[in-house]
């Protein structure tokens, strides 16, 4: 009797031990099952975090490749007076700014708006030095003025070359959209450029009858220095419904924005109507008008004859390449060119 106890109580023993270690044989994979689980937790949020950081820096194509900039970067260089402008109608401020050393270059009532602003050099010759300081995030470049330059700023902060100098009227839309891409505010740049088109429109329908020639003149003390047709304001004033009658600039003693013409060229050429840029470098006699209007040959003119010459600041037609440059110039146009039309 004692003897089956025994080998009751060994029976149940082994019963007992091979249960609790099939249990914990058991629970052995629920360790690496967990551990998995935490890995692909982790990886999902790395993803994360990476997408996060990529929405944070966009690609901008431009004219001499594409740059990633940061979605909205804080500090801004700009380096033509154009750029200026395509921020502001968005609503943000540059930090630095090539003006030339000579503020008054720059629209007042846009000086107001950038005032604190750093300057930065010329527009021909940017002080990198100066830009590298201000620590931007991003800098604005002129495809022309600033390609041999260009590698030198990339490494100072991303840079985009945009074309300014020596833009079109078209050109100068798709530079203001793009600047404005690349700061985050595409949308409202499209509604500000809609804008300009309905003022665009709204002094269209008072365009002069036939298509009356025209020419954009600038320095008259030595040479004439008439605007080329590809120039901005030039093309603007064909906007307005003028012919603009320089056709060929390459005739002519010739820069990429003007054509050197004689007061004999410039009669063979006989515009119906010039518009003159007036600046504070232009010679004046004692009456304050130009040297060259007592000239026979001026006074020959088809347009002086027809009392077709209106004088305009050479500052808002000639530097102000911009969606609000072209605004300046068609409430200027509709106060002189078309007020007796």
């Amino acid at each position: 009797m004692k003897l089956l106890k025994s080998l009751f109580l060994i029976a149940t023993v082994a019963l007992i031990s091979a249960l609790l270690f099939g249990c914990s044989k058991e629970g052995t994979p629920d360790k690496p099952a967990e551990a998995k689980s935490a890995s692909t937790e982790t990886k999902s949020a790395s993803a994360e975090t990476k997408n996060a950081g990529s929405a944070a820096v966009i690609t901008i194509k431009h004219d001499l490749g594409e740059t990633p900039v940061p979605s909205s970067p804080q500090k801004i260089v700009v380096l033509e007076l154009g750029f200026i402008d395509a921020l502001l109608d968005v609503g943000v401020k540059p930090a630095g700014v090539v003006d030339d050393n000579k503020p008054n270059l720059i629209a007042a009532e846009v000086l107001k708006k950038i005032e604190g602003y750093t300057p930065v050099g010329t527009r021909a010759q940017p002080s990198l030095e100066k830009i590298k300081m201000l620590q931007p995030d991003l800098i604005i470049a002129d495809t022309d003025r600033h390609k041999n330059v260009y590698a030198e700023l990339s490494k100072i902060a991303p840079t985009i070359a945009l074309k300014n100098l020596n833009a079109d009227y078209d050109d100068t839309l798709k530079t203001a959209l793009t600047v404005a891409e690349a700061v985050g505010k595409r949308s409202e740049m499209e509604k500000v450029i809609e804008t300009h088109k309905t003022k665009l429109k709204a002094l269209q329908a008072k365009a002069p009858q036939g298509n009356p020639s025209v020419l954009l003149i600038g320095n008259t003390n030595n040479e004439i220095a008439v605007r080329s047709p590809e120039f901005f304001a030039s093309q603007l004033l064909t906007q307005f419904g003028y012919t603009y009658a320089l056709k060929d600039a390459s005739k002519y003693a010739s820069t990429s924005t003007n054509a050197n013409l004689t007061l004999e060229q410039l009669l063979e050429i006989d515009p119906d109507t010039i518009v003159l840029m007036s600046a504070e470098s232009d010679k004046r006699d004692k009456e304050g008008g130009r040297p060259i209007e007592k000239d026979p040959l001026w006074k020959d003119l088809k347009a002086v004859k027809n009392k077709q010459v209106y004088e305009v600041d050479r500052y808002a037609w000639s530097l102000r390449r911009s969606v609000q440059g072209a605004n300046v110039m068609i409430d200027q146009a509709d106060k002189l060119l078309f007020a007796a039309k």
